[in-house]
């Protein structure tokens, strides 16, 4: 770096008390306590126009674990080799001092060195200011790992935050999830006077398979179940949850009868070609399910509980009729 030029004495008389809690960059533009300097939540370092380095914040000393004396007059020392881009660390750092002075703002990913050696990322923009009657460049440093743990932070939280929707066994959305957005659906359906499907979908004799073959073995059918359902939706806004122990929930906006139909043949069918074993299922020999379906033009009376209240009469109606069927009806 080029040899630290040297300042001009300011006259004591004409000096405030005050200025030694002053930045020692004099001039109405940089009005600022060193106690607001120091507690900028990002780093601060101003060059002259000789490029040479001539104060910085606390937030760059912390960062890179140095003393200001040492950041000033050793600069190079806390810099890789090179940069991200392959560029000298030296040549690039003078080549944006440079089109800082001129009046550019150039914003750039920059690699420090800590005094532990740390490869420190940040983001530094470079900016020209008025000092002492002449331009000078103050950089903004801003610490990258602090940002990138945020969003590290926010990915698991929200990762966190939509394991609440599944259900642990099916992996499949959950009742909360069915409560929480049927409504939602309903509200935005309404608008349009558009139609909602829904079923209700319930393993035959699933208490004789449990007695019969265990829990183990029951938590291994809803799941093969579950699997085999969800592959027969494959529009974006169609789900199937786990409405609760071997019971689910199908929900298909503005699907119509016969969509609703087709799905509901393709779910029993599914099921049947898994052909898991289940000897105390009325003489069939294999899992089935027995299906309840609604079909209804959605308006602001209809509910959530109406269209399930409808599917649910209608699945039981499947349950009197021999299971391994459905069941379809109009919601009034």
């Amino acid at each position: 770096m080029p040899p630290k030029a040297k300042e001009k004495r300011e006259d004591s008389d004409k000096t405030p008390q005050r200025n030694d809690k002053k930045i020692n960059m004099p001039g109405s533009a940089m009005e600022v306590t060193r106690e607001v300097f120091d507690a900028a939540p990002i780093g601060m370092a101003m060059f002259d126009d000789s490029y040479n380095l001539v104060e910085c914040n606390r937030f760059v000393l912390d960062m890179l674990g140095v003393e200001k004396d040492h950041f000033l007059n050793r600069f190079p020392e806390m810099l890789p080799d090179n940069q991200p881009d392959g560029s000298k660390s030296i040549d690039k750092a003078l080549d944006c001092m440079k089109r800082a002075l001129a009046g550019e703002k150039p914003t750039l990913e920059w690699m420090f060195r800590s005094s532990a050696g740390e490869i420190i990322p940040t983001e530094v923009t470079f900016s020209r200011i008025p000092y002492k009657g002449m331009n000078a460049g103050l950089s903004f440093i801003y610490d990258l790992r602090t940002i990138r743990n945020l969003e590290s932070s926010i990915i698991r939280l929200k990762s966190e935050s939509e394991k609440i929707y599944y259900d642990p066994l099916t992996g499949i959305f959950n009742r909360r999830f069915f409560d929480e957005n049927l409504d939602r659906i309903l509200k935005t359906i309404s608008r349009s006077g558009g139609i909602l499907s829904l079923m209700m979908i319930d393993i035959d004799n699933f208490k004789n398979f449990n007695d019969t073959y265990g829990h183990s073995a029951g938590d291994e059918c809803i799941k093969s179940v579950a699997e085999n359902l969800a592959k027969c939706l494959t529009r974006a806004d169609d789900f199937i949850v786990r409405y609760g122990g071997d019971e689910f929930a199908v929900v298909l906006p503005n699907t119509g009868e016969d969509g609703a139909r087709h799905v509901a043949e393709k779910m029993i069918d599914n099921v049947r070609k898994c052909g898991i074993s289940h000897a105390k299922n009325g003489g069939i020999g294999f899992v089935t399910i027995s299906v309840g379906c609604t079909t209804g033009w959605v308006d602001t009376q209809h509910t959530a509980n109406n269209y399930v209240d409808h599917a649910d009469e209608l699945l039981y109606r499947s349950k009197q009729s021999g299971r391994n069927v459905y069941s379809f009806g109009w919601l009034g």
